[in-house]
C-alpha cells in the first residue's frame, strides 16, 4: 500500500484500520494508548497489509478518538485484544495486515439497534474500489453484515463444515468472497463460540492463501 492510498482512506472513512498491532497491545505502553501515533505506526507496515482480506464489523460501540484507532483499543473489555491474539500472535500470515472496517458507519453499543442499508453497501464498495483489488476475501464478524450484504445482493449462501457461511458477489468489475465467521466480542453463554472463531479464522487463512 502506499502512504498516499493509506492517508486517503484514513481521512475519507476514520472507522477503517489494519489489522497491525502493537507487539504489547494491550497492555503497557502500546501504540494504542497514544492513538495519534496510530497513523504513522500502520504507514511504516506498509509492506504488510494485505487489502484484499478485508475484516468486517457491523458498527462502532464508541466514539473513535482518532483514524485507524478502531478494532484497536487497549482495553480487554472491548475485546480488540482477541483479533491480535487470534491472527498476529497466531501467525495467520494471509489474515495479518488485513484492512478492517464496519460496514454501518453508526455509533451504537447496542447492535440490534443497528440495520443495514442500501447507502452502506454502497459505502463499502467505495472503501473497495480505493484499495484497488479486483477480488476480495470479506470476513463478516457475526450474522449481521454478512446477512446484510447477502440481502442486499442476493447471494446465495453456503457453508464449510466449521460453520463459515459463504457466498460469493461480483458487481462491477469486483468480486466479494463473503465469509461469516462467530463475532470475537461474544462472551458468557457465547463463549464457545469465540473458541470457534479462533478454529474458522485458521481454517479461512489456509483456504485464502
Amino acid at each position: 500500500m502506499d502512504s498516499e492510498t493509506l492517508a486517503g482512506i484514513a481521512k475519507q472513512y476514520p472507522w477503517a484500520s489494519w489489522a497491525v498491532w502493537d507487539d504489547v497491545f494491550p497492555d503497557r505502553d502500546c501504540v494504542e494508548k497514544r492513538p495519534e501515533g496510530l497513523i504513522e505506526f500502520v504507514h511504516d507496515r506498509a509492506e504488510v497489509l494485505t487489502p484484499d482480506v478485508v475484516l468486517m464489523g457491523l458498527n462502532r460501540s464508541d466514539d473513535l478518538p482518532v483514524p485507524c484507532s478502531n478494532f484497536h483499543a487497549p482495553t480487554r473489555k472491548h475485546y480488540d485484544y482477541r483479533l491480535k491474539e487470534f491472527i498476529q500472535d497466531g501467525g495467520l500470515d494471509r489474515l495479518q495486515g488485513a484492512y478492517i472496517t464496519d460496514l454501518v458507519d453508526e455509533v451504537d453499543p447496542d447492535s440490534q439497534n443497528v440495520k443495514v442499508s442500501d447507502d452502506d453497501a454502497a459505502v463499502l464498495l467505495e472503501q473497495l474500489r480505493l484499495l484497488g483489488e479486483s477480488e476480495y476475501h470479506v470476513v463478516c464478524f457475526g450474522n449481521q453484515p454478512f446477512d446484510g450484504l447477502v440481502d442486499y445482493f442476493d447471494a446465495e449462501v453456503t457453508s464449510y463444515s466449521t460453520d463459515i457461511k459463504r457466498a460469493t458477489i461480483e458487481i462491477d468489475g469486483l468480486t466479494l468472497y463473503l465469509y461469516r465467521v462467530w463475532f470475537y466480542g461474544l462472551y458468557r453463554a457465547n463463549q464457545d463460540k469465540v473458541d470457534r472463531l479462533k478454529n474458522q479464522l485458521h481454517e479461512l487463512n489456509e483456504r485464502i492463501a
